[in-house]
């Protein structure tokens, strides 16, 4: 998350956002100390900042006014750690204040802060506090410009709760590969689009062949089936944007979107049974932040499928150390109506290329940079039941920081992915009854450098209730600590009531999965990242192998959890089982090694716009 900008008074004499000066109201002036034949300094100046996470140095000022010869002159602090910052004041009373990377503070909501202080004294003793609030990054976009970043067109602003469409139509389950066109064929400028749509001629299983280029904006549209609007052949035009709003029945197919400088390429909002297929959406050299597909507000079945995601391939940072942030697709939960799309289905699709952020002077890349392939919500999401179905799709070097996906809402389903060379994990953040299934994540090699393909590859994180982690295939991966191949992680938190805390798995199962080779080694039952261990969890029938790390690590060893039918096989400097309390019945200690048949990963040949094209 790197939306930065800093909101404060910078100068003394100013009352907003704790300016103070002698002659307000606000200055600190701080009574006599008690000490004798001494009089009380006045301390003025920049006592109170408001600053968004991430956004560098907080660099201000003090003064004091003391009738004391010789006192006026601050106490000297150099690198203080506060509960959130490194404070530093010299005896002029310049100082500067720094947020080193927290996932606490990167995982605010954007209505969420946190609050820190210091204490300053000049050297006659009087006191003064220097307080700071540290806004969510994901609160700059509405503060800054006073819209939505992902929202460009004004007409998407309104606080709509249900279908513009007299009937709620169901999914006709017309085929996402090749959408059989039942009823008659238009064609259209991309300019008379909305006039044609709105003139009564075009029937649901209609479709409109689509010329010439610029933007697409739908809304208030809605047909009893679906409608095709397509590019003649895919990839043939390019659009600016597109938007679907309060419609239902529409299938966008074969334009490429970008590369360009909106900060969202494909809005939907509050809309039912949209499709997007066989699209590109490009990236390349873009240096603002930029996501491609954001789905809010009460949308509903929505299939994307067979399009492309492409290169996210450069990292720019501003002088103010902002860089281009931004997901390929982002599930945005709506504060206002709380709502949220529900049943997504995400199939068939190539996301490709984002390269890792490393800051400058940095060897390794940055753990959180708002840079993830897919987001699912946010903190207040988590509870929202949103039975996406996300299947078939290849994550290839989606290196943007510790997640490629993250999750934070609940009941969905990840099976049969393959992810490529990915740094990061597929991550249960928040929410619960989540499931991966058939999953796919390989590696290529060792990694010593960040520059390595298979730097910090991982597979599946997970905190919160009633998840399943089964039948997953690991090979070659590197990650270690948060991107271990499977961490069932310990939380900071016992239950789902506390934000963007990290809530400690319950009745998690972990079963069916193969690991092999990977560089950091298996199965993580709990470690030492937070200190409330996994409860109620059940490890069987895994088989892991290896000549490095630990492959199954008992951190937790909670008499709630439940291990059966395991087995390793290690070779090298790999330990069975690190800590030793797993007994014959729940790890058998393989002799010879054992003969592991690996799935096939998918290619681009499975995935993309031209995938399973028919004549």
């Amino acid at each position: 998350m790197y939306k930065k900008l800093l909101l404060l008074s910078a100068m003394a004499g100013l009352t907003a956002c704790g300016g103070s000066s002698s002659s307000s109201n606000e200055t600190n002036v701080i009574s006599d100390d008690g000490t004798t034949g001494s009089t009380a300094a006045i301390i003025s100046g920049t006592t109170s900042v408001e600053l968004y996470y991430k956004n560098g140095d907080v660099n201000e000022s003090l003064s004091i006014v003391d009738p004391d010869d010789g006192e006026e002159a601050f106490v000297v602090q150099t690198d203080i750690a506060t509960t959130y910052g490194i404070f530093s004041l010299d005896a002029d009373g310049e100082w500067t204040y720094e947020v080193p990377e927290n996932e606490t503070l990167g995982d605010l909501n954007e209505d969420e802060s946190v609050s820190d202080s210091v204490t300053v004294a000049s050297i006659d003793g009087t006191e003064a506090t220097i307080r700071f609030t540290i806004l969510s990054a994901d609160a700059l976009s509405d503060d800054d410009s006073g819209s939505d970043d992902d929202d460009e067109d004004d007409s998407d602003d309104e606080d709509v709760v249900t279908y513009a469409c007299s009937d709620a139509f169901e999914d006709d389950g017309s085929d996402d590969a090749n959408p059989v066109v039942t009823g008659a064929t238009h064609n259209s400028t991309i300019d008379n689009l909305n006039e044609l749509l709105n003139s009564g001629d075009v029937q649901g299983g209609d479709e409109i062949i689509v010329s010439g280029d610029g933007e697409i904006s739908i809304k208030d549209t809605c047909f009893d089936a679906q409608v095709l609007i397509r590019a003649e052949s895919v990839g043939s035009i390019t659009l600016e944007t597109a938007a679907i709003t309060n419609s239902q029945n529409i299938t966008l197919q074969g334009f490429v979107l970008g590369p360009n400088d909106a900060s969202t390429l494909f809005k939907i909002v509050n809309s039912k049974n949209i499709k997007v297929l066989r699209n590109t959406f490009d990236h390349k050299d873009i240096t603002d932040g930029q996501t491609s597909v954001v789905l809010t507000e009460s949308s509903e079945e929505i299939s994307i499928a067979y399009n492309e995601f492409l290169d996210k391939n450069i990292v720019v940072e501003d002088d103010d150390g902002q860089i281009n942030s931004g997901s390929y697709i982002k599930f945005q939960y709506d504060d206002d109506t709380e709502t949220m799309t529900t049943n997504a289905h995400i199939h068939h699709n190539y996301f490709k290329n984002i390269v890792p952020y490393v800051k400058e002077g940095n060897t390794a890349p940055e753990g959180d940079s708002d840079r993830e392939a897919i987001v699912f919500g946010d903190s207040g999401s988590q509870d929202v039941e949103t039975n996406h179905l996300i299947e078939y799709n290849l994550f290839e070097d989606t290196d943007g920081e510790n997640e490629i996906m993250t999750v934070k809402t609940s009941n969905n389903t990840f099976s049969n992915n393959t992810f490529l060379n990915s740094m990061g994990s597929l991550s249960f953040r928040l929410g619960h009854d989540n499931k991966a299934e058939n999953n796919y994540f390989y590696g290529t090699g060792d990694s010593t450098l960040v520059t390595d393909a298979n730097y910090e590859t991982g597979g599946i994180r997970v905190y919160g209730a009633n998840h399943t982690v089964s039948n997953n295939y690991m090979e070659n991966l590197s990650g270690t600590s948060w991107r271990s191949p499977i961490l069932i992680d310990s939380g900071d938190v016992s239950d789902s009531s506390n934000g963007n805390s990290h809530e400690a798995p319950t009745n998690v199962a972990v079963t069916n999965n193969t690991l092999v080779n990977n560089l950091g080694g298996g199965i993580f039952i709990g470690r030492d990242n937070y200190t409330i261990v996994p409860k109620d969890i059940t490890i069987s029938d895994n088989l892991v192998t290896g000549s490095e790390g630990s492959l199954f690590n008992n951190y937790a060893n909670d008499d709630s959890n439940t291990w059966s039918g395991n087995q390793s096989y290690a070779t090298g400097s790999a330990v069975d089982n690190e800590d030793g309390t797993l007994g014959a019945g729940e790890l058998e200690v393989l002799s010879s090694e054992p003969t592991i048949i690996a799935p096939t990963p998918l290619t681009t040949e499975d995935v993309g716009p031209t995938a399973d094209l028919s004549s």
